[in-house]
């Protein structure tokens, strides 16, 4: 697997054993909310911490399975290329989320490249090592599976979406997803904190059509610009775009 880029923050094995795995970074992850001490501090001792900058390749497609990822801290968005090499996300993991799981799972190639949208910490442990600890706590196993099952549920939803709702539609309803999950500049006003770029990804469009559509919710003083960052300043309004409950298009 490809990490030249990564800084390795190294820790040595007497460190590890005496990691208090009640203020550790393991029980910011619910699937191993239920797991014994013993195998929380196995987790720890088998995994390696991992920082990455922006644009930087957690996995690359096509490279043989390796191990899972437990994102700390950053987004990573999960993306294939599409028609004509056009990248398309499927989701974005953030603190809390696994990252790798299946192709772990099926034991095959990643089918898909992560890239970190912002700074990355995360964990990353070995599929070998996962393997040992899965067969000393099998609940584990189910935890793991239905994980996976909520990444493609959430895709799922996507894609129903994206057959169903036109581009205008789609954006609004990822500006309001995102305004819901990220800070806010005021007590009104919601900060959108993805590239344009990335933005498209989402939706499956060209970031010219994408900068045409929130050009007109800016002109509209739907989206407002502020330090060079998107701002939602009318939330209501977008959901009726959202909706289709606002008829008004694009000319």
């Amino acid at each position: 697997m490809s990490v030249n880029k990564s800084h390795i923050v190294s820790v040595n094995d007497s460190d590890k054993d005496s990691v208090n795995y009640e203020n550790c970074w393991v029980n910011n992850f619910m699937t191993f909310k239920n797991c014994s001490p013993e195998i929380k501090q196995e987790l720890i001792n088998n995994t390696k911490t991992k920082e990455y900058s922006k644009g930087e390749y957690l996995i690359k497609i096509g490279e043989a399975e390796s191990g899972v990822f437990f994102i700390q801290s950053g987004k990573v968005k999960i993306s294939k290329k599409g028609y004509g090499k056009k990248e398309f996300i499927l989701w974005v993991a953030e603190s809390g989320d696994l990252v790798g799981l299946n192709s772990f799972i099926d034991n095959e190639a990643f089918s898909y490249s992560a890239i970190a949208i912002d700074p990355v910490k995360a964990c990353f442990i070995l599929s070998s090592d996962l393997k040992k600890i899965l067969q000393k706590e099998p609940l584990l196993s189910a935890h793991l599976i239905k994980n996976l099952c909520e990444k493609l549920n959430t895709i799922e939803h996507r894609i129903t979406n994206i057959s169903g709702k036109k581009i205008r539609e789609q954006c609004a309803e990822l500006l309001i997803s995102i305004a819901s999950k990220h800070d806010r500049l005021d007590k009104k006003n919601f900060i959108i904190d993805y590239s344009i770029n990335d933005m498209a990804g989402f939706i499956g469009t060209t970031k010219n059509y994408l900068y045409k559509i929130l050009t007109e919710f800016t002109n509209k003083k739907i989206l407002l610009v502020h330090n060079r960052k998107l701002i939602v300043n009318n939330i209501e309004a977008l959901s009726l775009i959202a909706k289709g409950n606002d008829k008004q298009n694009l000319s």
